[in-house]
């Protein structure tokens, strides 16, 4: 069981989830359990936790070269007497600011480090006319309506949803994976020591043993729902810090914006896809049918933009256009014209015998 804040700063206890969270083996559902139950007590515990996953992978990034075992073996061992060493007690009396100060301290370690070492690495690959990304690239595409499961190399699967494109560009210390188009679903085989990396309309999505749903939508926001565990999220140009979050949460991203606060849903609804539905609930009219167009080869109008703010709940198969169809007039709110695939949604009463 985890220490309560009462007899630990904010930042030890987040400390020692991030190392767990790193860990080769998953955290139990106990485990799991008291995460969430500290991350939901205290907003300062998601932002302290975030701070150390970064710099986790920070260290992590630059761990193999020869020159950073060294400075990163003084930093840890300078860290560990301030902090006071595993197993025996921790000094009472140590300012509240002193852990932050620490983990700041620690990071400027991890850049000075990591930011040399990057920089010699990419240019002797350079050097040597290499690319970067070590092994070869796979491209999977899928059309409208079809929906693709693949196993990768390290493990992990991506159920990639209708008319998707997906490229991986894994090397030997990163699985990366990029999102030019569609809708994918990550369960992401735990590797801490090689993070895996989403691309998608301008943000990295970076995966702490999980499993996580990203969807590049047509208005270009990116949606992220966590499944499972924990992400993290951040614009790949500019300064902006790394966003955390957690099963249950949901973000719309924006490219070059940081991640604004996540909301609560309900998971199962938003990844129904793969059992072949899709469940709304108070959605605005306009969205369902754009879901619905995204599976069906279906033209769908509205003779007035007012009703595509009309609300609408339900449980569909996201192939039965015609039952959608069917639900929807039954509402007695609209009016439908058809002609072959092409279907002119009217306000009721217009148009109507």
């Amino acid at each position: 069981m985890m220490p309560a804040d009462r007899d630990m700063n904010i930042y030890d206890t987040a400390a020692i989830w991030a190392d767990r969270l790193m860990a080769e083996t998953p955290l139990t559902a106990v485990e799991q359990a008291e995460l969430d139950a500290w991350l939901a007590s205290d907003v300062r515990h998601q932002e302290a936790l975030n701070a150390c996953l970064e710099l986790e992978g920070m260290l992590d990034a630059v761990r193999n070269s020869d020159r950073a075992e060294g400075l990163i073996a003084a930093a840890e061992a300078e860290l560990a007497n301030l902090s006071g060493a595993p197993g025996t007690a921790r000094t009472p009396v140590r300012p509240a600011w002193a852990v932050p100060a620490l983990v700041a301290m620690a990071a400027m370690v991890a850049l000075a480090i990591a930011l040399p070492v990057w920089s010699t690495l990419t240019a002797s690959r350079e050097d040597a006319g290499e690319p970067v990304m070590a092994q070869a690239d796979e491209t999977y595409v899928t059309a409208r309506g079809e929906r693709r499961e693949v196993v990768l190399a390290d493990g992990s699967t991506i159920t990639l949803n209708t008319g998707s494109r997906l490229t991986t560009a894994f090397s030997t210390d990163e699985r990366r994976v990029i999102l030019g188009d569609g809708e994918a679903l990550f369960d992401v085989a735990r590797n801490p020591s090689r993070p895996f990396v989403v691309e998608a309309g301008g943000h990295e999505v970076r995966a702490v043993g999980t499993s996580f749903n990203v969807y590049t939508r047509a208005d270009g926001q990116t949606l992220v729902t966590v499944v499972e565990g924990l992400v993290q999220t951040r614009p790949d140009r500019g300064p902006a810090s790394a966003a955390l979050l957690r099963a249950g949460d949901q973000v719309a991203l924006v490219p070059g914006e940081p991640a604004p606060a996540p909301s609560r849903v309900d998971v199962v609804a938003a990844t129904a896809w793969q059992q072949g539905l899709l469940i709304f609930a108070d959605r605005a009219l306009g969205e369902v049918v754009s879901e619905f167009r995204r599976y069906n080869d279906i033209e769908i109008t509205f003779t007035d933009p007012e009703l595509g703010r009309l609300r609408m709940s339900g449980s569909f198969d996201l192939e039965d256009s015609e039952a959608f169809l069917a639900a929807l007039e039954a509402t007695e709110s609209v009016h439908l014209e058809r002609s072959g695939r092409s279907v002119v949604i009217r306000p009721a009463g217009n148009g109507d015998d």
